[in-house]
């Protein structure tokens, strides 16, 4: 008696973990490139004393976005200057694509810190979570300069 009550409760939970999966939308590629244009108007600097580039000075600039050359959103972008040391700078940042939004966190540095790596060109970011189509994403992208006002942003998501 028991095992027939068990083989139809079995089977009703399978079924309902797969229902709510079916209208989930569509998952995006695991990996896409974005080209990111520099909207000079959106840039902004906030300079904190003392006069100069200094820790608390504030940078924010927005940019076009495209995904295989058709227009795919914006970018939002916060960076603070946080040492001056090193030149290291803390970044915030908010895609906002066509199907949904990426929020990313990372830092840099601009010289080589005692038992860090070299400085590079290229900036890691963390995708820290997401909504619509990448909502619970999680991930890393790469911004790679590719003109004087554009960067290539390589996005590799992996919850």
């Amino acid at each position: 008696m028991v095992k027939q009550a068990l083989i139809p409760a079995v089977a009703v939970a399978a079924v309902a973990s797969v229902v709510p999966l079916a209208s989930a939308p569509a998952a995006p590629s695991s990996s896409f490139t974005l080209v990111a244009s520099l909207d000079r108007h959106s840039m902004v600097r906030v300079d904190a004393p003392p006069k100069g580039t200094s820790p608390g000075d504030v940078f924010v600039f927005s940019t076009s976005l495209r995904r295989a050359g058709k227009p795919d959103g914006r970018a939002e972008f916060v960076q603070t200057v946080v040492d001056p040391r090193y030149r290291g700078v803390s970044m915030r940042a908010d895609l906002l694509l066509a199907d949904g939004t990426l929020e990313l966190q990372g830092a840099g540095l601009s010289r080589r810190a005692p038992g860090g790596a070299k400085p590079s060109s290229e900036t890691d970011m963390a995708i820290v979570g997401g909504t619509g189509a990448y909502a619970g994403e999680g991930g890393t992208m790469k911004l790679v300069p590719s003109g004087r006002t554009t960067q290539r942003l390589e996005v590799t998501l992996g919850s």
